[in-house]
């Protein structure tokens, strides 16, 4: 429990990436993309999803990779390969 404890203690958080063309992107639609990502709102098929963020209620990234403990926890996002480039690497979790 104490090591939890810890491992909390020590979470790093940060705002989410948003792409200028978040909204613009809203508009996109592709058979068979039922995923989008999360920072550009671009379509993606479930097999394309390599990353994810995990957010939190706030809306902001957590560096921790389980959402089992934090009360908060919004789960995991998928981000693309580009958007990805804009997160730092502790931010970021293979799928």
């Amino acid at each position: 429990m104490f090591e939890n404890l810890q491992y909390l203690c020590d979470m790093k958080t940060m705002e989410l990436y948003q792409s200028p063309n978040y909204y613009k992107n809203e508009e996109l639609s592709k058979p068979g993309h039922t995923e989008r990502c999360v920072c550009c709102n671009k379509p993606m098929k479930p097999e394309q999803v390599k990353y994810m963020v995990h957010m939190t209620t706030d809306w902001v990234m957590v560096d921790i990779d389980d959402h089992t403990l934090m009360d908060n926890s919004q789960g995991f996002y998928p981000v693309g390969s580009e958007c990805k480039k804009h997160l730092p690497k502790e931010f970021v979790f293979k799928s």
